[in-house]
């Protein structure tokens, strides 16, 4: 498998090709707020104030007066009680588990909003963040991401904007080293190689004639002519 390849479902060979472009292009969005946005929450709550528009600052200034953790316990606290609500759901048999998710979720949110013990804006940024870990196809891409975005979450908390990047090297660098069959992960972008109109961008089913280069089939048309 590659990277790319995990982005891609099943239905979008069954859509013409500008509505499975523009769903691959929500996809990629949501793989951003999954694993950026609360780092880059925390990034600039606790270094970056002044990237912040002056109303939005004051705005979460009013938020979290009354809170009375660090902002890095706050997002970690949340993110780790919606982990648990994810995986009870989960594991709890029937249509009870998702309905367990949903109404726990709100609950659990509210509760701790009317408690002080997390602010209304954090709630919003972990719920985003779960939506776009919802909406990559792939289970074990977005079970990589939740494990990822732990980690740019603390690094975030120490070395703001720096400490993003640094993890963002870190995972590309063994991104770029990973091989899955002997075929490098990130094909065909590193490295690069022939490839056929469906990477993230669909071309319409008459032009990808050629299977991609990186699978090193013995016939390399996709379809014979006709």
């Amino acid at each position: 498998v590659t990277f790319f390849a995990m982005f891609h479902a099943a239905e979008d060979s069954f859509l013409r090709w500008p509505f499975g472009t523009a769903i691959r292009l929500i996809r990629i969005l949501g793989l951003f707020f999954a694993t950026l946005l609360p780092a880059l929450y925390v990034s600039l709550i606790l270094y970056h104030q002044e990237m912040i528009p002056t109303d939005l600052l004051v705005a979460f200034a009013t938020a979290r007066e009354n809170v009375p953790f660090p902002t890095i316990i706050e997002v970690l606290i949340l993110e780790i009680s919606f982990e648990l609500i994810r995986e009870a759901g989960v594991r709890v048999p029937g249509i009870i588990g998702p309905t367990l998710g949903i109404i726990g979720a709100l609950i659990l949110g509210q509760a701790a909003v009317a408690a002080n013990l997390v602010s209304p804006v954090l709630i919003i940024v972990v719920a985003v963040t779960g939506l776009g870990n919802f909406a990559i196809p792939s289970y074990s891409l977005a079970t990589g991401i939740r494990l990822i975005r732990f980690f740019l979450i603390l690094a975030g908390a120490f070395l703001g904007f720096y400490g993003v990047a640094a993890v963002l090297f870190i995972a590309g660098c063994f991104a770029c080293n990973m091989k899955s069959f002997g075929v490098p992960f990130l094909s065909p972008i590193s490295p690069v190689t022939k490839k056929n109109p469906d990477i993230i961008a669909r071309a319409p089913n008459f032009e990808q004639k050629m299977r991609p280069d990186y699978l090193n089939t013995p016939n390399k048309k996709r379809t014979d002519d006709e």
